[in-house]
């Protein structure tokens, strides 16, 4: 799937929500500044077109600038027992989140190593510290679950609706 065609699948997604996208500049330059990478254009599009939101009202993606990695989102419970369970994900960049916990990013250092655009998408179950691959790439993340409805989460194809969030 090129971009091209990500691009029409995500601006028929904001026209039927009546999603707006965001400016992505300012967000993407606060977390560059944080954690030095760059993010996948897939991902930026997305953004761009769609806007953060709730996909399906069960997928919760966030703007840029409210993106953390796990080790940050769980920093206000963190023991040393707990940094230790955290060391296989912690540094997994989060972009969404589910109603059941599960969470989706890249890994930082991948993303440094790597094009962004390879860097595979990580889904960390819910109560769990290990992240386990569900996409081989952004681009496929985004094509398997608007295109072939795949089942990421264990709660079938979410339906192709998204509601925005409000900016502001």
């Amino acid at each position: 799937m090129t971009e091209a065609d990500l691009q029409v699948l995500f601006e028929s997604l904001a026209e039927s929500s009546s999603a707006r996208g965001m400016a992505v500049g300012a967000g993407l330059a606060q977390l560059q500044s944080g954690h030095a990478v760059e993010l996948p254009s897939a991902y930026r599009h997305f953004m761009r077109i769609v806007g953060p939101g709730s996909w399906g009202g069960f997928l919760h993606f966030h703007a840029m600038e409210h993106m953390s990695t796990h080790e940050e989102l769980l920093a206000p419970f963190m023991d040393e027992d707990l940094e230790q369970m955290l060391e296989p994900t912690a540094d997994v960049l989060v972009f969404a989140n589910s109603d059941n916990g599960d969470m989706c990013g890249w890994h930082l250092h991948d993303l440094v190593r790597m094009p962004p655009n390879d860097c595979p998408v990580i889904r960390i179950a819910p109560r769990s510290f290990d992240g386990a691959v569900i996409a081989a790439s952004t681009a496929e993340f985004f094509r398997l679950l608007l295109v072939e409805g795949a089942n990421l989460f264990g709660v079938g194809a979410l339906p192709l609706v998204f509601q925005p969030r409000p900016l502001g």
